[in-house]
């Protein structure tokens, strides 16, 4: 910060676009072997099945894993056993009709039925969205079936105004090339102003491992900073980027980023999908500075006075702190002595008059301060 510029602040607008394929084919070993529906895991992912929702304000997602329970109706089936009340005794049935489960799937229908997952355990029967939800983890080793992501892109366009000075600023380079956007990767070193950036880089700038953070997902934060000097041409007003990570990685309970949608094709046909990813929220902050006349005479005004004060202190610190306050003191003040009418003598330092009664000046005043006796005369 500049004692002699004013400063304004910055409103921003951010758009983002990302662009990858993947393909899931995966090997049967591979897959979870309690899996009852592989086939809809096979298969191509484009930006419109990953980006979700397609566009948001200041952020955006990607699917890094995801649960596929496909094609269900609404009908009757076996409650998970997973779901806390679910499992059920035929002999002693507490399934009541017409009571949902808590945290679970759907009413209950007052049957106890052997369930579809494990046909050793009896499970509450339910009206719902049927089959439920198998929450496994697709692959095996826990590793995230979209795990590829890490190779794709993002383009980030961020429009900055800054209102005081009138000025517009964008991130992306006014070039002549053009088909510079696509070729260029941003590098914090070789090349920091590029706009694309590559979301495995943009983790690894923020000390986090893609495959460790794509299994249960994350928040990664895109740091925008502008900090521009308009004393100098508009063009040297480029930002800069820092990434890191908003959510705690070693969170006990409810870790990561996750959430629910539904793709229907009747009104009683649906796929259900239980997604994982990284939530990237982009944050623009910062400030543009100008010369302006009135702070530098304000600062230069400020500074005198603090010199004044400076002075003030010094002497308070010396003369009454230190320990050789008294030989500071001594150097300081000079002790001057007169003689009055009445032969007494009189120290100027002091505000009390020391009076030396029955003695006469010039034998009481220290020898450095006696009058001369030519100046006497005088």
């Amino acid at each position: 910060m500049k004692g002699y510029q004013t400063f304004s602040s910055i409103e921003s607008s951010t758009t983002t676009k990302v662009k990858g394929a993947a393909y899931t084919n995966f090997s049967t070993k591979e897959f979870n072997p309690h899996l009852r529906n592989i086939e809809d895991y096979r298969r191509i992912w484009d930006v419109a099945d990953y980006v979700v929702p397609p566009s948001e304000s200041g952020s955006f997602f990607v699917t890094t894993n995801i649960v596929i329970t496909s094609n269900q109706t609404q009908s009757t089936c076996p409650e998970d056993p997973e779901i806390p009340g679910a499992v059920c005794d035929p002999n002693n049935n507490t399934c009541q009709a017409g009571t949902p489960t808590l945290l679970g799937n759907g009413m209950m229908t007052g049957a106890c039925v052997t369930s579809d997952i494990n046909s050793k355990t009896n499970v509450c029967e339910i009206y719902a969205w049927c089959p439920v939800e198998q929450d496994l983890n697709p692959l095996i080793k826990n590793k995230a079936l979209l795990s590829a992501s890490k190779n794709f892109t993002v383009l980030i366009k961020n429009f900055v105004e800054f209102p005081k000075f009138n000025i517009r600023r964008r991130n992306i380079l006014d070039t002549s090339n053009k088909t510079y956007l696509r070729g260029c990767h941003y590098h914090p070193r070789t090349n920091p102003a590029c706009p694309i950036f590559v979301l495995g880089e943009i983790v690894a700038e923020a000390g986090e491992d893609y495959d460790a953070m794509a299994t249960k997902g994350g928040v990664i934060a895109i740091i925008i900073e502008w900090d521009c000097n308009f004393d100098y041409d508009e063009n040297y007003c480029i930002p800069k980027y820092s990434f890191r990570r908003l959510d705690d990685p070693k969170a006990k309970l409810a870790k990561g980023w996750n959430f629910r949608f539904a793709n229907y094709f009747s009104d009683n046909t649906r796929s259900l999908y239980k997604v994982y990813g990284i939530k990237y929220v982009v944050i623009v902050h910062g400030k543009g500075g100008k010369f302006n006349f009135v702070p530098l005479l304000i600062n230069i005004g400020s500074g005198l006075g603090l010199l004044a004060v400076a002075t003030v202190i010094g002497d308070i610190i010396v003369l009454y702190v230190l320990k050789k306050r008294k030989y500071y003191r001594s150097k300081k003040f000079q002790l001057a002595f007169v003689e009055d009418e009445e032969g007494s003598c009189k120290d100027k330092t002091d505000l009390a008059v020391r009076k030396r009664k029955n003695e006469n000046c010039n034998s009481d005043c220290p020898e450095t301060f006696k009058l001369n006796e030519s100046q006497q005369t005088k």
